[in-house]
Order: structure tokens, then C-alpha cells, then sequence
């Protein structure tokens, strides 16, 4: 190790190598000997030729007892490069209070509610061929928007809420909340999420003229049947054919979502830059919440676990940028992940923090011995030294009584 080195990681012997998110760079003779100091036996180095943003750079000083270990697999996800996220569109929004985020979840539940009643008419609407009130969508859509406007961790906190016996319109209003936080972090502006948010909400319209006995078949479709399924984007641009409220962009989200970046997608194979942003957005969003949704046929996935999926088909099926603002706009451990602590403790992640990823506000709910607290506490991880997230887990994992506190 020398001067102007970029350290990523270090290992105490018989211990596992801990990764950091931001790279340290060795300034001084005095940063050597620090290092060499704290015992560790091996120290990894950053191979890469251009050194980190300064953002990123952290005193040697920094990387002490007390720093928060981070481990290879949430180090990725947590260390994008801050700078060049924030290159376009708006910064993220300063901190608000955790009252504030709780008074906009109470209003942000009631839109949501309502949301999924009106998809739920929309779509049966769409399906028996009935008049179809696009503008009420609109309206609702509009709702949605104000509420991610004003704090957008409370609406898309709502998006972790499955319905397994309404996936399709859970699935709908959730593909919605998902692009319209990322659309939000990206600085669109309200009459361009409306629209947005209306092609998300819409994107599976399509489906209800597709036959019933494909949507909810129980296993992987045959070649013919998914010629069939491929049909519904086209047969979605026909239904909203005519709707004045629904612009060509809310169009090209019906028409685009299953494109992929690299062009291995349907129904025109359109690549990179050619699929509208908007279909962009909301095809990240439907396959997050497609993955981490309960099935007929499979366990949807952990939220941590798609978007590790998810980002590390950056590049290749999505856009690269999209992908990395969705893990912002979410969290690493996104609200409602159950986690295990460095104390043995289980704790719900309850709101993010989003300049420290990794340090949300917990709830904690076991003690390091796995035994419920009498009453759970509620701790800030970013002002809690003692205490770091060192991994999540399925609720059950932690006992029979953890998975209804992970609705609170």
C-alpha cells in the first residue's frame, strides 16, 4: 500500500473482509501508519485508473472502530456514484421530519386505497367492454402525483403492500407509485409525471383482452401462449386509442414497458435511447414489483434481493441510470425490509435515510437473543453508532410473531 492508493476494503485475521462504500484515499505517511496500526492483515485496494469523485473520498482517519461495516453485495448497491446520479434532473430533497413523513403516509394510504378501486373499475370496465371514465384516472393519478411531490418515502413505502389475490391491480397502482418516485427524482415536472404515472397505472391495460386462462395460469406459458401474452402492449395502445387525456407519452409506456435497454425485448426491439423514457421508468417498475410479488406459481423475492437482480442487469435489460435511481429512491433496504443488526437485534426499517443509504430509522423488535421487546423502539441508525445493519431477512426467519409487525 502507498501514498494516493484508494482503499475499498480491509480484513482482520480470521475475520471476514469488510467493503466500504466510499473509497479512502492514503493523503500521508501518517495515514500508513494508522492503518498499519489497526492490525489489519489484508487491505484491499481500488484498481480503478481514475481516482473516485471527491465526494467520495473519506480520511483514512474516518475508517475507524466506529465506522459501519459494509459488506461486498450492499456496497454495490449503496455506492453508486453520487455525482454523476444527480448529473441531470433535481438533488434529493432535504431530510424532512419523520412526523412529516408519518402525516403524508396517513394521507398517502387513503390515495392508495383509492387507487386500486378505481384501477380495479378501469380495468374490469376495459375487459366486459363498458364505458371506460379515463379522466377519473387521471384525477387519481393526480392525487398520486401531489402526494410524491410533497414527500415521495410516503406513497412508495405503500408500493411493498401485496395483494395476492388482486395482484393485477395492486400490480398496477404499485408499477405507478415506483415511476412516479423515480420520475420525481429525475425533476420531471407535474404535467410530466401526470402522464407518467397515467401510462404506469395503465401499462397492463392490454391484458384484460388477452383469454382469462393465460393470465392466471399456473406455471411458465408455451411459446404460443407468450405470442399471445406479447400481444397486450399492442392491444393496450388500442384501448386508450381516441382518450383525450392520454398523451403519446402515457401511450408509449403501454406500447414500450416490455422493451429492453439492449434490445432483447418486445414487441419492436427497440434499444437504449429509442424506448421512450417513460416506458423506460416504468418497465424497472414493473419487473421490481413483478419479482417481489407472491404468485400462484412462485414467492416473490426479497426487496433486496431484485434490486441486486435488478442492478446487475444494469446496462444490458435496463437502463443503467433508472435502475440506480429507483435503488435511491427506494433504499438499499427499502421501508418495511426486516433486518438483522450487528447486536443480534431484528428491527423494520420504518423511513430512509437517503444521504446514508445504509443508515435508515429501525424499529426494533427483537433483542440480540431473539426475544420481543415489551414495546418496539424506534432508533436513527445514522445517529446510532452502536448499532448497523448487517443483512435482511425474510420476516419469518425471525419468528412466527415478526411478519404481522412488518405491516405496522
Amino acid at each position: 500500500m502507498e501514498k494516493g492508493m484508494y482503499v475499498c476494503g480491509v480484513e482482520k485475521r480470521g475475520m471476514s473482509p469488510v467493503f466500504l462504500v466510499n473509497d479512502i484515499l492514503v493523503r500521508s505517511d501518517d495515514d500508513l501508519a494508522r492503518m498499519s496500526a489497526r492490525g489489519y492483515a489484508h487491505v484491499y485496494i481500488s484498481l480503478n485508473e481514475e481516482a473516485p469523485p471527491r465526494s467520495h473520498e473519506k480520511k483514512v482517519a474516518d475508517c475507524g472502530p466506529a465506522a459501519a461495516p459494509f459488506y461486498p453485495e450492499t456496497a454495490e448497491l449503496a455506492g453508486t456514484d453520487e455525482g454523476a446520479r444527480q448529473a441531470e434532473g433535481v438533488k434529493p430533497d432535504a431530510p424532512l421530519p419523520y412526523s412529516e413523513f408519518k402525516k403524508e403516509l396517513a394521507e398517502a394510504e387513503n390515495i392508495r386505497h383509492d387507487a386500486e378501486q378505481v384501477v380495479r373499475d378501469f380495468l374490469h370496465n376495459a375487459r366486459t367492454g363498458k364505458s371506460i371514465d379515463s379522466e377519473k384516472v387521471l384525477e387519481t393519478v393526480g392525487r398520486m402525483v401531489d402526494s410524491v411531490i410533497r414527500n415521495q418515502d410516503a406513497l412508495t413505502s405503500l408500493a411493498r403492500l401485496k395483494s395476492f389475490d388482486d395482484y393485477t391491480f395492486a400490480h398496477s397502482v404499485n408499477v405507478c407509485i415506483l415511476s412516479l418516485a423515480v420520475g420525481r427524482h429525475l425533476g420531471l415536472e407535474k404535467d410530466e409525471l401526470d402522464q407518467l404515472g397515467l401510462g404506469a397505472i395503465l401499462h397492463d391495460i392490454g391484458k384484460m383482452l388477452v383469454p382469462g386462462e393465460l393470465l392466471n395460469k399456473p406455471g411458465r406459458l408455451s411459446e404460443g401462449e407468450f405470442t399471445v401474452m406479447k400481444k397486450h402492449t399492442e392491444l393496450g395502445k388500442d384501448v386508450l386509442a381516441g382518450m383525450k387525456c392520454v398523451k403519446e407519452p402515457a401511450m408509449k409506456v403501454v406500447l414500450e414497458h416490455h422493451e429492453r435497454f439492449d434490445g432483447s425485448g418486445y414487441h419492436m426491439r427497440l434499444s437504449g435511447g429509442g424506448i421512450h423514457l417513460y416506458a423506460r421508468i416504468a418497465g424497472v417498475a414493473d419487473v421490481y414489483d413483478a419479482m417481489t410479488s407472491n404468485r400462484v406459481y412462485q414467492k416473490g423475492m426479497r426487496q433486496e434481493d431484485a434490486l441486486k437482480r435488478l442492478y446487475h442487469s444494469r446496462g444490458s435489460l435496463f437502463d443503467p441510470e433508472l435502475v440506480e435511481r429507483l435503488i435511491k429512491c427506494l433504499g438499499v433496504y427499502p421501508i418495511g425490509t426486516c433486518v438483522e443488526l450487528n447486536t443480534g437485534e431484528a428491527a423494520i426499517v420504518r423511513m430512509i435515510n437517503h444521504s446514508h443509504p445504509l443508515k435508515p430509522r429501525v424499529l426494533l423488535i427483537t433483542d440480540g437473543k431473539g426475544l420481543p421487546f415489551h414495546e418496539p423502539m424506534e432508533t436513527d441508525l445514522q445517529e446510532d453508532a452502536g448499532r448497523w445493519i448487517v443483512g435482511s431477512k425474510r420476516p419469518e426467519e425471525f419468528g412466527s410473531h415478526i411478519p404481522a409487525l412488518c405491516a405496522i
